[in-house]
């Protein structure tokens, strides 16, 4: 091949990517928002701690039109005598929940700065952000 249609291929190439966007060639192209409050966690429960780490637990229920791919929730862990805040984590989960359909997830989260607390903690979440494809 001469080096004329080498430049060639690269020039329709970058041309394709400009008018399409860059998304349309990656495999995680096409993703959307989704509205949390199209999303729905059923049951949801902090685990005890294993080797380090706490893990939650519950159902996802998937109430758009979308693939369900990507979750992030917000973990807060409150001293149960004063409402304080012990520790506050993001937690990032991948899924793959089609449209009007919901998965029992188990996740692990990273909550190794919490000493063990001398009373009774509670813990509370909220969705951050959704996405679906």
């Amino acid at each position: 091949m001469s080096l004329g249609w080498i430049i060639l291929i690269i020039f329709l190439i970058v041309l394709a990517i400009f008018f399409r966007g860059a998304s349309s060639f990656l495999p995680f192209g096409g993703e959307h928002r989704i509205l949390i409050t199209e999303i729905e966690l059923v049951g949801f429960r902090l685990l005890p701690p294993c080797a380090f780490s706490h893990r939650i637990a519950g159902r996802v229920i998937n109430r758009t039109e979308l693939v369900l791919t990507e979750m992030a929730l917000e973990i807060t862990l409150l001293d149960y005598a004063d409402g304080n805040i012990i520790e506050q984590r993001d937690k990032v989960i991948w899924l793959d929940v089609p449209p009007g359909q919901a998965r029992d997830i188990v996740e692990y989260v990273d909550l190794s700065r919490t000493r063990q607390p001398f009373g009774t903690i509670s813990w509370r979440y909220r969705i951050i952000y959704a996405k679906g494809r």
